[in-house]
């Protein structure tokens, strides 16, 4: 398992990648990941010691990849890289277009985005939206739950 030393930054003003209350844990890909993507250990692996190991593009449709840890700071072309995640913190996350601030965000039917959360929703909130989206982009805060 990854090792992480905290930094609390506190400059005011601090862009959203500083590291102010932010902690990143680093993972191993199991598949392409893209930068902003919500991540999930993947539940799909043969050991079961490898599943808090490896990550994929969580995908709310699927039980093995519905485990979310955080949102992708590093884009992985294949199996095997390792994956930076901001598993508590400020983030820019791909989101559903519809996503505006204050919005309670969970993972989604599409793989390596984060969707409105309603209460009908059987999944965990992930994530607020901090600001709407743009280009399915947006900054959102990751609540701790890894």
């Amino acid at each position: 398992m990854a090792t992480t030393d905290i930094i609390n930054y506190m400059q005011a003003g601090a862009d959203v990648d500083s590291m102010n209350r932010r902690k990143v844990e680093s993972f191993i890909s199991a598949g392409a990941i893209a930068a902003n993507d919500v991540v999930s250990l993947d539940g799909n692996q043969a050991i079961d010691a490898d599943v808090a190991l490896y990550i994929v593009k969580a995908d709310s449709d699927t039980a093995e990849t519905n485990i979310p840890v955080g949102i992708a700071l590093d884009s992985a072309a294949g199996v095997g890289e390792v994956v930076r995640v901001v598993v508590r913190g400020i983030a820019e996350a791909n989101v559903n277009g519809a996503t505006v601030a204050g919005n309670s965000l969970t993972t989604d039917s599409t793989a390596g985005q984060l969707g409105v959360y309603v209460n009908t929703d059987t999944t965990r909130i992930v994530a607020v939206a901090l600001e709407a989206a743009s280009a399915n982009v947006a900054t959102v805060y990751v609540y701790p739950g890894y």
